[in-house]
């Protein structure tokens, strides 16, 4: 059974407290056949596809544990539920982790998705490689220290060109972007996986993928930014559970990779006015399934954590110059 709430971050963190019950948490000393495992979701996000892929086929009863999914605002109040115990396990990125566990917060990640965003254009724009983005007014999803500009700055640096001084970036959210793409008041726009299946739905061109500029960097494809994220001591004391929840995960994700049935159940939680935006974040997410094993996700992201410190400088590494130890979790294969 998965039961849906909303949490805030004042109401996690006066839960937290103990101030507050938070409809959705359990209740220590409730009566339970299987141990809950409660997961932060975004609406529309990917993770909640997912979710609902594993209540519908029951996966979590088949793999020893309960999943109750909390509808969080965005990705900052999940880190802030996690933060507070008002949830288990949340989407977020690696470098996060990377960040707490220098601080001393033994969080882990195990990947979920190696999708990637790219630079769009239009379809008739002579717009086809980094070099012709010199001189071109290109809005960057996020801002100067977003980890997909960094490498594709450092991409765009090993052919001897500087993207941030010989292009004309402009910073903003991607729905923003998108919409002065369409206008014309933009030449191209770098931005997100999910953002640019839209972007392809209404007819705009993907001219250079993030993926093409991380293997440029001689980095793997199939490294994933995003994945889960816990406390260490938790899942150290919640094993099985643990275990279990990645088991239903990959179980799900093999579902979602192979059955086009799947996909009309979860069509309602896509956000897809139409089928031609349905196929696309379909068929993106599905290009973001294939993972490495956890000590390449290890390697990969070392040298990633390298050329975004080298590129954006400690600002955008928060921080760190290295990779800590005991980053990813050693128990995720992160293969489908």
């Amino acid at each position: 059974m998965t039961m849906t709430t909303n949490i805030t971050r004042r109401a996690a963190l006066a839960a937290a407290a103990g101030l507050v019950a938070v409809p959705g948490v359990a209740v220590p000393g409730q009566a339970a056949a299987l141990p809950d495992l409660r997961l932060g979701t975004v609406q529309y996000g990917s993770v909640q596809w997912v979710a609902d892929t594993i209540r519908r086929g029951k996966l979590d009863a088949r793999h020893g544990f309960t999943l109750r999914t909390t509808m969080l605002a965005n990705t900052e109040s999940g880190r802030v539920a996690l933060m507070a115990g008002a949830t288990d396990v949340i989407l977020s990125d690696w470098p996060f982790v990377a960040v707490q566990r220098a601080a001393g917060t033994k969080l882990s990640f195990a990947p979920f998705s190696s999708a990637t965003g790219g630079i769009m254009t239009a379809a008739n724009s002579p717009i086809r490689q980094l070099a012709d983005l010199r001189g071109r007014k290109l809005g960057v999803a996020g801002g100067p220290a977003d980890k997909s500009w960094l490498l594709v700055q450092a991409a765009a640096r090993k052919q001897g060109i500087d993207l941030a001084s010989e292009a004309k970036p402009i910073y903003g959210a991607p729905p923003l972007l998108g919409g002065k793409l369409q206008q014309g008041e933009l030449d191209a726009v770098l931005t997100y996986w999910n953002f640019a299946a839209r972007l392809e739905a209404a007819g705009f061109r993907e001219a250079i993928s993030v993926s093409d500029c991380t293997k440029a960097l001689d980095i793997s494809p199939h490294i994933s930014m995003v994945g889960f994220v816990f406390h260490q001591d938790w899942a150290e004391a919640n094993r099985r559970t643990l275990d279990g929840f990645l088991a239903a995960v990959d179980e799900a994700q093999r579902r979602l990779a192979e059955s086009d049935a799947e996909w009309t159940a979860v069509r309602p939680l896509m956000n897809a006015d139409s089928d031609t935006l349905f196929v696309r974040l379909r068929d993106r997410y599905r290009d973001g399934l294939h993972h490495v094993d956890a000590a390449e996700q290890a390697r990969g992201a070392a040298r990633l954590l390298a050329v975004l410190h080298e590129t954006g400088g400690a600002q955008a590494t928060g921080g760190i110059a290295t990779l800590p130890p005991g980053v990813f979790w050693p128990g995720r294969n992160g293969s489908t």
